[in-house]
């Protein structure tokens, strides 16, 4: 019993030995950006449908406005993540975050669907000027060992601020409609108090955040500690041709990957809805609520997601989730029931929070002098994705069935496996941050 109860204590690894002691205050921020996500797109597309009437075609532009701003600010944030200061990027995104939500605001009191469109820009622009840094300063102020634990409390702090801006958004625009239904001013109102939330956080960040503390391990010296020489191992392991080569091929097949995945889930993730009110329930309220606990639940549990994917087996984590997916993705089509739905729905969730967590921790241990280009990267690719994706997905649940999306997302899925297995593999030896030294 004395044995069981050292190791248990052994076990607990202190805060400091995880993250800086500034960490909390990084992702203190994710909570206050993060406070319109799930009211801004259920205010727009009841807004452009309902109020508006507008056909299905310019709701889906609103959407693909923002995937475009995303695109081109991915482009080049990473270049800047590495070159420039990573605090005041986060701070510009935040603020021109703030100032899209300003720019929507008026557009709706305006009825104007071009000031609608033009502010879905300037939001997916500022997004990725905001999340490329401040994951990489996620990645710097955190242990190679609790990567994806750092990772899953960003994904619960934005879960956090989801829930409480839904909360409040939806609380303001029922009593509005109750109380004074023809008042735009008040029945939107919610939409400034977030444009005010995201200034807000960009200067909390900017006074409480040192981007200069970087986490350093308890014995401090170069060997074990990569960012006291960044580059060292991976310089001394590109020496001949050969080794670069098989590099190269390594970041290929996961990028090849993470590409084919990011149109994999565009081609049948916007379809579940519509497949759900068409073959399950037509209540489109009633579906709405079970999509809702979804990405709360997730977010909620994200941090516990986090510290399995820190210790579990890449390989076994990416393999055995990839087939638990598919599964979960053909048992979604096939069941008749809401609850079912609901159920399996936060478990495909689950699943793709924790295989995310562990393709970060991997990609942010590859280079901590190029680690912004790599988020870059991540982020262009899915980008992309997200709009070829759902074009494709929605010529083939025409052309062929609404289940065809579904049934070939789960054959993609699977054939990815050895993407990402024999790329990680062959990667491992070129980390520069690597989990061999782990002593605890």
């Amino acid at each position: 019993m004395r044995m069981s109860l050292t190791n248990k204590k052994k076990e607990k690894v202190p805060e400091h030995h995880k993250f800086t002691s500034d960490f909390n205050s990084v992702i203190y921020i994710v909570v206050w950006n993060s406070l319109g996500f799930f009211f801004i797109e259920f205010i727009i597309a009841y807004l452009i449908k309902q109020v508006l009437n507008y056909p299905a075609t310019n709701l889906g532009l609103f959407f693909s406005f923002i995937t475009l701003g995303g695109l081109i600010s991915s482009s080049f944030i990473g270049y800047l993540s590495d070159h420039f200061s990573k605090k005041i990027l986060v701070m510009v995104g935040s603020f021109g975050r703030g100032a899209s939500y300003f720019g929507l605001y008026i557009s709706i009191i305006l009825q104007s669907l071009t000031g609608m469109y033009i502010s879905a820009f300037l939001l997916g622009l500022g997004a990725y000027i905001f999340w490329n840094p401040l994951d990489t300063i996620i990645s710097e102020k955190s242990s190679k060992y609790h990567r994806s634990s750092a990772f899953g409390k960003r994904r619960f702090a934005l879960g956090m601020g989801m829930v409480i801006g839904t909360i409040v958004g939806f609380t303001i625009f029922s009593m509005a409609n109750l109380f004074a239904p023809l008042n735009n001013f008040i029945i939107y109102g919610a939409i400034p108090i977030f444009g005010i939330a995201n200034f807000y956080a960009g200067i909390q960040f900017s006074r409480k955040v040192d981007e200069e503390k970087k986490f350093t391990y308890p014995d401090n010296n170069v060997e074990n500690d990569p960012l006291l020489q960044p580059e060292l191992k991976t310089t001394s392991q590109f020496s001949g041709t050969p080794a670069l080569r098989i590099y190269l091929l390594g970041i290929i097949l996961v990028f090849s990957g993470l590409f084919l995945s990011a149109i994999n889930v565009g081609f049948y993730r916007p379809y579940i809805q519509p497949y759900v009110l068409e073959h399950i329930n037509s209540n489109a309220g009633l579906v709405a609520w079970f999509y809702l606990p979804t990405s709360v639940i997730g977010s909620l549990i994200a941090p516990k997601l986090g510290t399995i994917a820190d210790k579990i087996n890449p390989y076994l984590a990416i393999s055995i989730s990839s087939f638990l997916g598919g599964i979960v993705t053909w048992m979604i089509i096939n069941s008749g029931n809401l609850w079912v739905f609901g159920i399996l729905l936060v478990i495909d969730q689950t699943i793709m929070l924790t295989t995310g967590f562990v393709m970060v921790n991997v990609l942010s241990r590859v280079s901590i002098k190029h680690r912004g280009k790599i988020f870059g990267l991540i982020t262009f690719l899915e980008s992309i994705g997200m709009i070829v994706g759902p074009f494709l997905g929605g010529i083939v649940w025409e052309t062929v069935s609404p289940q065809a999306p579904f049934i070939i997302s789960i054959i993609v899925e699977w054939s990815l496996i050895p993407f990402f297995i024999v790329g990680i593999l062959i990667l491992n030896p070129y980390l520069v941050e690597t989990k061999a030294d782990k002593r605890n």
